[in-house]
Protein backbone atom coordinates (compact mmCIF):
# COMPACT_ATOMS: atom_id res chain seq x y z
CA UNK A 1 0.00 0.00 0.00
CA UNK A 2 1.44 3.35 -1.00
CA UNK A 3 0.30 6.95 -1.15
CA UNK A 4 -0.28 6.59 -4.91
CA UNK A 5 -2.33 3.47 -4.33
CA UNK A 6 -4.23 5.39 -1.67
CA UNK A 7 -5.28 7.92 -4.27
CA UNK A 8 -6.13 5.37 -6.95
CA UNK A 9 -8.32 3.46 -4.53
CA UNK A 10 -10.27 6.62 -3.71
CA UNK A 11 -10.34 8.16 -7.16
CA UNK A 12 -13.27 6.22 -8.57
CA UNK A 13 -15.47 7.01 -5.58
CA UNK A 14 -14.53 10.66 -5.60
CA UNK A 15 -14.97 11.04 -9.36
CA UNK A 16 -18.49 9.68 -9.11
CA UNK A 17 -19.48 11.95 -6.22
CA UNK A 18 -17.56 15.15 -7.02
CA UNK A 19 -19.16 18.30 -8.33
CA UNK A 20 -16.49 20.19 -10.21
CA UNK A 21 -15.81 23.75 -9.18
CA UNK A 22 -16.81 26.74 -11.22
CA UNK A 23 -14.46 28.71 -13.44
CA UNK A 24 -11.38 30.19 -11.76
CA UNK A 25 -11.90 33.35 -9.76
CA UNK A 26 -10.46 36.54 -11.24
CA UNK A 27 -8.49 39.20 -9.41
CA UNK A 28 -11.51 41.49 -9.75
CA UNK A 29 -13.78 38.88 -8.16
CA UNK A 30 -11.33 38.46 -5.31
CA UNK A 31 -11.26 42.19 -4.69
CA UNK A 32 -15.07 42.32 -4.55
CA UNK A 33 -15.42 39.27 -2.27
CA UNK A 34 -12.65 40.15 0.20
CA UNK A 35 -13.98 40.15 3.79
CA UNK A 36 -14.17 43.58 5.37
CA UNK A 37 -10.98 44.57 7.18
CA UNK A 38 -9.13 41.44 6.06
CA UNK A 39 -6.26 41.08 5.89
CA UNK A 40 -5.13 43.87 8.18
CA UNK A 41 -1.45 43.40 7.30
CA UNK A 42 0.98 41.02 5.61
CA UNK A 43 -0.03 37.35 5.72
CA UNK A 44 2.32 34.49 6.56
CA UNK A 45 2.78 31.39 4.46
CA UNK A 46 4.34 28.81 6.76
CA UNK A 47 6.63 26.17 5.29
CA UNK A 48 7.61 23.36 7.64
CA UNK A 49 10.72 22.30 5.71
CA UNK A 50 14.03 24.16 5.16
CA UNK A 51 14.67 26.76 2.49
CA UNK A 52 15.79 25.48 -0.89
CA UNK A 53 13.78 22.24 -0.98
CA UNK A 54 10.78 21.36 -3.10
CA UNK A 55 8.25 22.53 -0.49
CA UNK A 56 10.01 25.86 -0.06
CA UNK A 57 10.25 26.46 -3.81
CA UNK A 58 6.60 25.56 -4.26
CA UNK A 59 5.54 27.96 -1.49
CA UNK A 60 7.60 30.91 -2.69
CA UNK A 61 6.26 30.61 -6.22
CA UNK A 62 2.71 30.32 -4.89
CA UNK A 63 3.12 33.33 -2.60
CA UNK A 64 4.31 35.41 -5.54
CA UNK A 65 1.27 34.47 -7.63
CA UNK A 66 -1.12 35.00 -4.71
CA UNK A 67 0.30 38.47 -4.22
CA UNK A 68 -0.34 39.16 -7.90
CA UNK A 69 -4.00 38.09 -7.84
CA UNK A 70 -4.87 39.55 -4.41
CA UNK A 71 -2.67 42.64 -4.17
CA UNK A 72 -1.77 41.56 -0.62
CA UNK A 73 1.68 40.96 0.86
CA UNK A 74 2.52 37.35 1.74
CA UNK A 75 5.68 36.52 3.68
CA UNK A 76 7.10 33.00 3.49
CA UNK A 77 8.35 31.75 6.86
CA UNK A 78 10.25 28.46 7.27
CA UNK A 79 9.33 26.98 10.66
CA UNK A 80 11.60 23.95 10.62
CA UNK A 81 12.72 21.17 12.94
CA UNK A 82 11.92 17.55 13.65
CA UNK A 83 11.62 16.72 9.93
CA UNK A 84 8.49 18.86 9.70
CA UNK A 85 7.05 18.10 13.13
CA UNK A 86 7.84 21.53 14.61
CA UNK A 87 6.04 23.43 11.86
CA UNK A 88 3.12 21.02 11.64
CA UNK A 89 2.55 21.22 15.40
CA UNK A 90 2.73 25.03 15.34
CA UNK A 91 0.20 25.24 12.53
CA UNK A 92 -2.20 22.85 14.27
CA UNK A 93 -1.92 24.15 17.83
CA UNK A 94 -0.48 27.68 17.91
CA UNK A 95 -1.05 29.50 14.63
CA UNK A 96 -3.71 32.23 14.83
CA UNK A 97 -7.06 31.06 13.47
CA UNK A 98 -7.90 34.42 11.93
CA UNK A 99 -6.79 33.76 8.35
CA UNK A 100 -3.51 35.63 8.69
CA UNK A 101 -1.54 32.37 8.41
CA UNK A 102 -1.73 29.68 5.74
CA UNK A 103 0.49 26.62 5.59
CA UNK A 104 2.02 25.04 2.50
CA UNK A 105 2.21 21.36 3.47
CA UNK A 106 2.57 17.94 1.90
CA UNK A 107 0.88 14.65 2.73
CA UNK A 108 3.70 13.90 5.19
CA UNK A 109 1.61 15.94 7.63
CA UNK A 110 -0.75 12.98 7.91
CA UNK A 111 2.02 10.69 9.11
CA UNK A 112 3.18 13.30 11.60
CA UNK A 113 -0.33 13.67 13.00
CA UNK A 114 -1.02 9.93 13.21
CA UNK A 115 2.39 8.57 14.18
CA UNK A 116 4.28 11.36 15.92
CA UNK A 117 1.61 13.76 17.20
CA UNK A 118 1.05 11.68 20.35
CA UNK A 119 -2.56 12.81 20.52
CA UNK A 120 -1.66 16.50 20.87
CA UNK A 121 -3.21 17.28 17.50
CA UNK A 122 -4.69 15.60 14.45
CA UNK A 123 -4.68 16.32 10.74
CA UNK A 124 -8.27 17.57 11.05
CA UNK A 125 -6.94 20.51 13.10
CA UNK A 126 -5.78 21.80 9.72
CA UNK A 127 -8.27 22.47 6.94
CA UNK A 128 -7.10 22.10 3.31
CA UNK A 129 -8.14 25.01 1.11
CA UNK A 130 -6.39 24.15 -2.13
CA UNK A 131 -4.36 21.49 -3.95
CA UNK A 132 -1.13 22.53 -5.70
CA UNK A 133 0.70 19.65 -7.38
CA UNK A 134 1.99 16.10 -7.13
CA UNK A 135 5.64 15.04 -7.23
CA UNK A 136 7.05 11.47 -7.43
CA UNK A 137 10.17 10.51 -5.49
CA UNK A 138 13.43 9.86 -7.37
CA UNK A 139 16.62 8.07 -6.33
CA UNK A 140 19.76 9.93 -7.38
CA UNK A 141 23.48 9.18 -7.21
CA UNK A 142 26.58 11.12 -8.19
CA UNK A 143 28.25 10.44 -11.51
CA UNK A 144 31.62 9.94 -9.81
CA UNK A 145 30.51 7.97 -6.74
CA UNK A 146 30.34 4.22 -5.99
CA UNK A 147 27.34 3.79 -8.30
CA UNK A 148 28.94 5.47 -11.29
CA UNK A 149 27.51 3.79 -14.39
CA UNK A 150 25.23 1.51 -12.34
CA UNK A 151 21.55 0.88 -12.94
CA UNK A 152 19.02 0.79 -10.10
CA UNK A 153 19.00 -3.01 -10.30
CA UNK A 154 22.79 -3.10 -10.04
CA UNK A 155 22.67 -0.68 -7.10
CA UNK A 156 20.33 -3.02 -5.23
CA UNK A 157 22.58 -5.99 -5.96
CA UNK A 158 25.66 -4.11 -4.71
CA UNK A 159 23.82 -3.23 -1.49
CA UNK A 160 22.90 -6.88 -1.11
CA UNK A 161 26.47 -8.06 -1.67
CA UNK A 162 27.87 -5.49 0.78
CA UNK A 163 25.09 -4.92 3.36
CA UNK A 164 25.05 -1.75 5.47
CA UNK A 165 27.88 -0.26 3.42
CA UNK A 166 26.15 2.22 1.16
CA UNK A 167 24.68 5.34 2.75
CA UNK A 168 21.19 6.51 1.79
CA UNK A 169 19.62 9.78 2.92
CA UNK A 170 16.23 9.54 4.58
CA UNK A 171 13.60 11.62 6.35
CA UNK A 172 12.65 9.37 9.27
CA UNK A 173 9.11 8.08 9.55
CA UNK A 174 8.09 9.09 6.04
CA UNK A 175 7.91 7.82 2.47
CA UNK A 176 11.72 8.13 2.30
CA UNK A 177 11.92 5.36 4.92
CA UNK A 178 9.07 3.35 3.43
CA UNK A 179 10.62 3.19 -0.04
CA UNK A 180 14.03 2.17 1.38
CA UNK A 181 12.38 -0.56 3.46
CA UNK A 182 10.46 -1.75 0.43
CA UNK A 183 13.60 -2.04 -1.70
CA UNK A 184 15.38 -3.89 1.12
CA UNK A 185 12.51 -6.31 1.67
CA UNK A 186 12.08 -7.10 -2.02
CA UNK A 187 15.73 -7.30 -3.11
CA UNK A 188 17.71 -8.36 -0.02
CA UNK A 189 19.67 -5.11 -0.10
CA UNK A 190 20.70 -3.47 3.17
CA UNK A 191 21.48 0.25 3.35
CA UNK A 192 22.97 2.48 6.02
CA UNK A 193 20.30 5.14 6.64
CA UNK A 194 21.43 8.71 7.33
CA UNK A 195 18.61 10.95 8.67
CA UNK A 196 17.92 14.48 7.42
CA UNK A 197 15.20 17.09 7.82
CA UNK A 198 14.24 17.13 4.14
CA UNK A 199 15.00 15.82 0.69
CA UNK A 200 16.86 19.03 -0.10
CA UNK A 201 19.23 18.44 2.82
CA UNK A 202 19.83 14.90 1.63
CA UNK A 203 20.62 16.18 -1.85
CA UNK A 204 23.18 18.60 -0.39
CA UNK A 205 24.75 15.67 1.46
CA UNK A 206 24.92 13.69 -1.78
CA UNK A 207 26.77 16.51 -3.55
CA UNK A 208 29.16 16.67 -0.59
CA UNK A 209 29.77 12.90 -0.77
CA UNK A 210 28.30 12.45 2.70
CA UNK A 211 25.77 9.93 1.38
CA UNK A 212 25.82 7.66 -1.66
CA UNK A 213 22.12 7.76 -2.56
CA UNK A 214 19.66 10.65 -2.22
CA UNK A 215 15.90 10.05 -2.51
CA UNK A 216 14.56 13.47 -3.50
CA UNK A 217 12.33 15.35 -5.91
CA UNK A 218 13.24 16.74 -9.29
CA UNK A 219 13.25 20.39 -8.25
CA UNK A 220 15.88 19.55 -5.64
CA UNK A 221 18.00 17.64 -8.16
CA UNK A 222 17.60 19.49 -11.43
CA UNK A 223 20.56 21.88 -11.17
CA UNK A 224 22.89 19.00 -10.30
CA UNK A 225 21.53 16.88 -13.13
CA UNK A 226 22.04 19.76 -15.56
CA UNK A 227 25.64 20.20 -14.33
CA UNK A 228 26.39 16.51 -14.90
CA UNK A 229 27.11 15.86 -11.21
CA UNK A 230 24.04 13.72 -10.57
CA UNK A 231 22.37 10.80 -12.34
CA UNK A 232 18.76 9.75 -11.77
CA UNK A 233 18.39 5.97 -11.41
CA UNK A 234 14.68 5.45 -10.80
CA UNK A 235 11.38 7.22 -10.23
CA UNK A 236 8.74 5.92 -7.83
CA UNK A 237 5.71 6.51 -10.04
CA UNK A 238 3.37 4.09 -11.78
CA UNK A 239 4.69 5.14 -15.18
CA UNK A 240 7.53 7.16 -16.67
CA UNK A 241 7.06 10.91 -16.59
CA UNK A 242 7.18 13.20 -19.60
CA UNK A 243 10.06 15.37 -18.44
CA UNK A 244 12.27 12.33 -17.59
CA UNK A 245 11.52 9.82 -20.35
CA UNK A 246 14.83 7.97 -19.93
CA UNK A 247 14.48 7.40 -16.18
CA UNK A 248 12.88 3.99 -15.49
CA UNK A 249 10.30 3.47 -12.80
CA UNK A 250 11.22 1.39 -9.75
CA UNK A 251 8.65 -1.12 -10.90
CA UNK A 252 10.43 -1.49 -14.24
CA UNK A 253 13.94 -1.62 -12.81
CA UNK A 254 13.22 -3.94 -9.89
CA UNK A 255 10.46 -6.02 -11.46
CA UNK A 256 7.87 -4.79 -8.96
CA UNK A 257 4.38 -3.36 -8.92
CA UNK A 258 4.07 -1.40 -5.68
CA UNK A 259 6.97 1.08 -5.81
CA UNK A 260 4.84 4.22 -5.94
CA UNK A 261 5.55 7.14 -3.62
CA UNK A 262 4.30 10.60 -4.51
CA UNK A 263 4.09 13.85 -2.57
CA UNK A 264 0.84 15.79 -2.65
CA UNK A 265 1.37 19.49 -1.97
CA UNK A 266 -1.54 21.59 -0.73
CA UNK A 267 -2.46 24.66 1.32
CA UNK A 268 -4.10 24.56 4.76
CA UNK A 269 -5.41 26.96 7.39
CA UNK A 270 -5.84 26.28 11.10
CA UNK A 271 -9.24 24.95 12.12
CA UNK A 272 -11.88 27.57 13.00
CA UNK A 273 -10.74 30.29 10.63
CA UNK A 274 -13.92 32.32 9.91
CA UNK A 275 -15.80 30.84 6.97
CA UNK A 276 -15.72 33.99 4.83
CA UNK A 277 -11.95 34.38 5.24
CA UNK A 278 -11.33 30.70 4.58
CA UNK A 279 -13.45 30.85 1.42
CA UNK A 280 -11.61 33.94 0.19
CA UNK A 281 -8.21 32.39 0.85
CA UNK A 282 -9.26 29.21 -0.96
CA UNK A 283 -10.42 31.27 -3.93
CA UNK A 284 -7.10 33.15 -3.89
CA UNK A 285 -5.15 29.89 -3.95
CA UNK A 286 -7.25 28.59 -6.82
CA UNK A 287 -6.86 31.82 -8.79
CA UNK A 288 -3.09 31.74 -8.22
CA UNK A 289 -2.77 28.13 -9.37
CA UNK A 290 -4.47 29.06 -12.66
CA UNK A 291 -1.85 31.74 -13.30
CA UNK A 292 -0.03 30.57 -16.47
CA UNK A 293 3.28 31.85 -15.08
CA UNK A 294 2.90 29.71 -11.95
CA UNK A 295 1.83 26.65 -13.93
CA UNK A 296 4.93 27.07 -16.12
CA UNK A 297 7.21 27.36 -13.09
CA UNK A 298 5.66 24.33 -11.41
CA UNK A 299 5.98 22.34 -14.64
CA UNK A 300 9.68 23.20 -14.79
CA UNK A 301 9.99 21.67 -11.33
CA UNK A 302 8.94 18.34 -12.80
CA UNK A 303 5.62 18.02 -11.01
CA UNK A 304 2.24 17.02 -12.38
CA UNK A 305 -1.33 18.10 -11.65
CA UNK A 306 -3.88 15.50 -10.58
CA UNK A 307 -7.10 16.65 -12.28
CA UNK A 308 -9.45 15.08 -9.72
CA UNK A 309 -7.77 16.95 -6.87
CA UNK A 310 -7.20 20.12 -8.87
CA UNK A 311 -10.87 20.52 -9.76
CA UNK A 312 -12.34 19.24 -6.49
CA UNK A 313 -15.23 21.40 -5.30
CA UNK A 314 -14.39 20.41 -1.73
CA UNK A 315 -10.61 19.97 -1.29
CA UNK A 316 -11.03 19.48 2.46
CA UNK A 317 -13.22 16.41 1.96
CA UNK A 318 -11.05 15.02 -0.84
CA UNK A 319 -7.76 15.33 1.03
CA UNK A 320 -9.17 14.20 4.37
CA UNK A 321 -10.50 11.09 2.66
CA UNK A 322 -6.99 10.36 1.40
CA UNK A 323 -5.66 10.87 4.93
CA UNK A 324 -8.06 8.23 6.23
CA UNK A 325 -6.86 5.81 3.56
CA UNK A 326 -3.34 6.49 4.77
CA UNK A 327 -4.41 5.70 8.33
CA UNK A 328 -5.51 2.29 7.04
CA UNK A 329 -2.02 1.79 5.58
CA UNK A 330 -0.35 2.57 8.92
CA UNK A 331 -2.69 0.22 10.75
CA UNK A 332 -2.23 -2.60 8.25
CA UNK A 333 1.57 -2.34 8.38
CA UNK A 334 1.63 -2.26 12.19
CA UNK A 335 2.81 1.33 12.48
CA UNK A 336 -0.40 2.47 14.16
CA UNK A 337 -2.58 0.57 16.62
Amino acid sequence: MTFSHTWRGFAALFAAASVFAASPVSAQDLAKSKPAGFPSGPMEMTVVYPAGGGADLTARLLARSMEKVTGEKILVNNRTGGAGMVGHTWLATQAPADGSVVGMVVNLVWGDAMLRGQGRWTHTDLEPIGYLNSDPMIWAVTTDGPFKGATLQQLAQMAKDKPNTYRVATVPGSMWDYLIEQVEANTGAKFLKVPFQSGGAGTTALIGNNVDIAPAFFAELRAHVDSGKVKLLGIASNQRVKHLPDVPTFNEALNGKDYEWTLLRFVVVPKNVPADRKAWLGAAVKAATRDPALVEEYTKMGVYFDPALREAANPTAALNALAEKEREFYQRTGRLK
